[in-house]
C-alpha cells in the first residue's frame, strides 16, 4: 500500500519489525508491525517506520505490511544487516525471548522531516541502539499524541531508555511487572510516572482486565473475560491500538479502554499478533 488518505486519523509506528521463531513455526511479527495493523483494521491511515534487511524474510515482512493496509514507504532497506529475529521459547509461565542483533532495525534512518500524523507509537526495544534511537528521538519532537508501549526485553533495556519512553510519552502502557521495573528504576511511584510526563498511564494485567489513569485524577478500569486463550503474542498491542483510537477519537476513557481489552482478547483466540482478515 503506498500513500495514506488524510481524511482518517494517521499513525506513525517506529521500532522493530522481525520475524519470531517458534519452536515449530515462523511468523512476521513485532509491537510496532502489529500495533499498525491493527490500527489499520480500526480504519486508520498507518505508516510502519522500521528497517529490514535485503532478504527472504524482509521481503516477507513488507509484504505482509502491504497485505494488512500498512503504508510501507518508510520502511527502509538495509544491504548489509540482515531482518530481525526473535527466538520465543515456551514456558509454563508464558514465553521468553531472545531478540537477536545486531539486526537492521537497530539502524533505522527514519523520514526527516517526520510526515504529519495524529499519533506515534514506539517502545523500548529500538532505543537499544544509538542509530535508531537518535532516529527516534527526532521524530517524537514532531509528535502529536506520543504513545510508549514499554515492552521491556532484558537485556535490550536500560535505566537511560527507561526515563528517555516515560518522559517523552503523553500515553504510557505498561504491564504490572513493567510497572514495577519502571517504578524501581525512575524511583517514583504511579503518581510520580504522571509527574514525569505521560497524561495517561495504562497498566494492564492479563487475564485479569486493566486500569487507566489521567494525570488530573480520572481513573478507569475494565475486567477481564474468561476465555480459551491460544497464543498471547500480540495481545498488548491488539490492546494499544484500541486504547490509542478510542483516546485520540476523542471517546469516554471507559469506552476507549473496553474497546482495547475486547482486542486485545479476540487477539488472543488465534496464533499471531495480526489483526485475523
Amino acid at each position: 500500500m503506498r500513500g495514506t488518505h488524510r481524511s482518517r486519523p494517521w499513525a506513525l509506528t517506529f521500532g522493530e519489525a522481525l520475524i519470531d521463531e517458534f519452536p515449530d513455526h515462523r511468523v512476521v511479527a513485532g509491537a510496532p508491525l502489529h500495533v499498525a495493523a491493527h490500527l489499520a483494521a480500526l480504519g486508520w491511515s498507518a505508516s510502519l517506520i522500521t528497517r529490514v534487511g535485503d532478504d527472504a524474510d524482509g521481503h516477507r515482512i513488507i509484504a505482509t505490511v502491504d497485505d494488512h493496509g500498512v503504508d510501507t514507504s518508510l520502511i527502509e532497506v538495509d544491504r548489509e544487516l540482515p531482518t530481525g529475529r526473535t527466538t520465543i521459547e515456551l514456558t509454563d509461565e508464558g514465553h521468553e525471548f531472545t531478540v537477536h542483533r545486531p539486526v537492521a532495525w537497530d539502524a533505522i534512518a527514519g523520514p526527516d522531516p517526520a510526515p504529519d500524523h495524529d499519533a506515534v507509537v514506539f517502545g523500548t526495544l529500538p532505543c537499544r541502539d544509538p542509530r535508531s534511537r537518535a532516529a527516534l528521538s527526532r521524530l517524537l519532537d514532531a509528535g502529536r499524541f506520543i504513545v510508549a508501549d514499554a515492552n521491556l526485553r532484558p537485556p535490550d533495556v536500560d535505566d537511560a531508555a527507561i526515563r528517555f519512553i516515560v518522559e517523552r510519552a503523553d500515553l504510557l502502557k505498561v504491564n504490572e511487572e513493567e510497572l514495577a521495573a519502571i517504578a524501581a528504576s525512575l524511583s517514583v511511584d504511579r503518581e510520580g510516572l504522571h509527574a514525569l510526563g505521560p497524561q495517561w498511564v495504562c497498566v494492564t494485567r492479563g487475564p485479569d482486565g486493566a486500569d487507566l489513569s489521567h494525570r488530573e485524577g480520572g481513573v478507569w478500569t475494565t475486567t477481564g473475560r474468561q476465555q480459551t486463550v491460544v497464543d498471547t503474542v500480540g495481545a498488548g498491542d491488539a490492546f494499544c491500538a484500541g486504547l490509542v483510537d478510542g483516546l485520540v477519537g476523542g471517546r469516554d476513557p471507559q469506552v476507549a479502554l473496553e474497546q482495547a481489552r475486547e482486542l486485545a482478547e479476540a487477539t488472543v483466540r488465534h496464533r499471531g499478533g495480526l489483526p485475523v482478515r
